[in-house]
């Protein structure tokens, strides 16, 4: 019998964002290990009805990924909902990078946007960021992506913004990596 003592992941990247963005989902589409979650029937489901949601994150999702180089990351998917931010305080401040996942077919995704940059830079949570849009066209035009930029780059002026569909491997493992290779810069609220 094998004993590991110790963290055995080079890497943590926490997924963060709205209620029913996708971060488990991203979670579930690279990690090697069966994902660990803490999901619950959520009475948030009826607001959006459309998106087929039942349930919700209350604790977090862990899965772990082997980057490129043989390096083990940590992917750590937290509660969307703020009653829930107990466990952004405990996840966010050990993180090696945040992939912020927003809706970006939402009228009010720049408040969206906004609110979890807030959030991140009160808890001074991170030095590695990258904002992934989902629920866009997969021809959206570069320009569309530009007032996303604008407002991250008044936190975290080297952070990346894309677009990524989390049922995607390929696009959440860029996401990954573009988040862990962002040069390090304190978020400034």
């Amino acid at each position: 019998m094998k004993v590991v003592l110790g963290h055995q992941t080079r890497h943590q990247v926490v997924f963060v964002g709205p209620f029913g963005v996708g971060k488990t989902t991203a979670l579930r589409a690279v990690s090697d290990i069966p994902v660990v979650n803490t999901e619950a029937s959520s009475g948030e489901a009826t607001t959006l009805a459309d998106s087929g949601k039942t349930t919700t994150t209350v604790g977090f999702d862990y899965g772990e990924w082997t980057f490129p180089d043989g390096a083990r990351v940590a992917l750590i998917g937290v509660p969307g909902q703020e009653r829930f931010n107990a466990m952004w305080d405990a996840l966010l401040p050990q993180s090696s990078a945040v992939v912020l996942w927003l809706y970006g077919n939402r009228a009010n995704a720049l408040a969206e946007c906004r609110f979890w940059l807030e959030a991140l830079a009160v808890r001074k949570a991170v030095a590695r960021l990258a904002l992934a849009l989902t629920r866009l066209p997969g021809d959206t035009p570069d320009h569309t992506l530009e007032p996303f930029r604008q407002l991250t780059g008044n936190y975290h002026p080297l952070a990346p913004v894309l677009t990524a569909d989390p049922r995607e491997p390929a696009q959440v493992m860029q996401a990954i990596m573009v988040a862990l290779s962002t040069p390090y810069s304190p978020l400034q609220a």
